[in-house]
């Protein structure tokens, strides 16, 4: 007589197969989030790229835009310059098109990637400010030391006097923009603790270049 399998083992068979299918899916996940980093590195240094030839042919970076819709991240803030467009470094935007570059951030659909850099400040109708320069908060020693201690970094509006230059980023995986305003203020995103990590599971995909050539980012400690 053939033996039949009991209920509780029927009930073991199941929970195992659950138990294999959250794994593989949960690998899965990770898998597809892994390569998405890979391909945003990869647009980071294509623009960082852009940004040094346009540097080589105008001896100067793209203006920061700060005028958009209060200051949102989840806005057109600190879009890509339509510089680099208008200057076929990268593709430009379809006329009507509200993204200055159709170069969209993977993870921020709709949107560009982010620049920061600076001096050079628009603020209003892609004029640039006389007066108001853009800023980086760089923390003292780096990128060798990195902290958002207000008393261990400081504010640098003038390029000769930066260790940053310029910065691009992504708002990288689960982005919680209450988070950035109640924990990091404007002091994004060169500060590595900013950055995305695979434990914190958000955080600014970022690349940045120093005064002295060497470019430095989140791409670093991420796929």
């Amino acid at each position: 007589m053939k033996k039949a399998f009991t209920l509780l083992e029927l009930l073991v068979v199941i929970a195992l197969i659950g138990l294999l299918t959250g794994i593989a899916v949960f690998s899965l996940r990770e898998a597809r989030l892994r390569a998405k980093i890979l391909v945003v590195n990869s647009d980071l240094r294509q623009v960082g790229l852009a940004l040094e030839c346009y540097f080589m042919d105008h001896k100067k970076y793209p203006p920061t835009r700060e005028d958009c819709n209060a200051g949102s991240l989840e806005a057109h803030l600190y879009q890509l310059p339509k510089e680099l467009g208008e200057g076929n470094y990268l593709p430009a935007p379809s006329p009507g098109q509200p993204m200055a570059i159709m170069m969209e951030d993977k993870f921020h659909p709709g949107h560009t990637y982010k620049y920061r850099s600076v001096g050079e400040c628009i603020r209003d109708r892609n004029i640039i400010d006389r007066w108001i320069k853009t800023q980086l908060w760089v923390p003292d020693g780096f990128p060798a030391v990195s902290s958002l201690d207000k008393s261990k970094g400081q504010w640098y509006s003038q390029i000769q006097e930066s260790p940053v230059v310029w910065t691009v980023f992504s708002l990288g995986p689960n982005f919680d923009e209450p988070w950035v305003w109640n924990n990091l203020r404007s002091q994004y995103p060169v500060p590595r603790e900013t950055w995305y990590n695979h434990r914190q599971k958000h955080g600014f995909l970022v690349r940045l270049r120093m005064n002295n050539g060497h470019e430095h980012g989140s791409f670093e400690g991420n796929p």
